[in-house]
């Protein structure tokens, strides 16, 4: 009887110990998205505030490039989307695009952009894998001297 009580008394601190390890786990699980972004200033203009990740930057080959940029837009360019897109986009944030480069054609498609509401909802995501050329003195251009250089 006397050993059940000290094998009981034994297994407290190792199941707080486990429990204190399980909170920490899900704790950092939690913030997983956080880590690695590391958010840039690129441009402003009427329309809102451009961002990239430096971290998220990668090279596919020597030409194709890949960063996920975020764009928090001011009234103007709420009315845009809204203008464009519809009323949906009247409760508008920002957006985050996932973005490819060819810098050998000075081309750039936006493989997913989602969109953020005001309260943190995520609403009308679209993947795309269209080409499009950019004018040099745009914000994509812009961005295109950062990634491509």
């Amino acid at each position: 009887m006397r050993d059940v009580k000290k094998l009981k008394n034994r297994s407290v601190p190792f199941t707080c110990f486990y429990l204190g390890i399980l909170t920490i786990g899900l704790s950092i699980f939690g913030y997983v998205e956080v880590w690695g972004v590391d958010w840039e200033l690129y441009g402003t203009d009427e329309e809102g505030s451009y961002f990239y990740d430096t971290e998220s930057m990668t090279r596919l080959t020597k030409n194709i490039a890949r960063v996920w940029v975020q764009s928090a837009y001011t009234e103007k360019g709420i009315s845009h989307w809204v203008g464009g897109g519809g009323e949906e986009f009247q409760n508008l944030d920002f957006s985050l695009i996932w973005s490819e480069f060819n810098c050998a054609e000075r081309s750039i498609r936006h493989l997913r952009i989602v969109f953020y509401s005001k309260n943190g909802e995520i609403f009308y995501p679209i993947n795309n894998d269209e080409w499009h050329f950019f004018a040099p003195d745009s914000m994509i251009g812009t961005l295109y001297k950062l990634i491509c250089k």
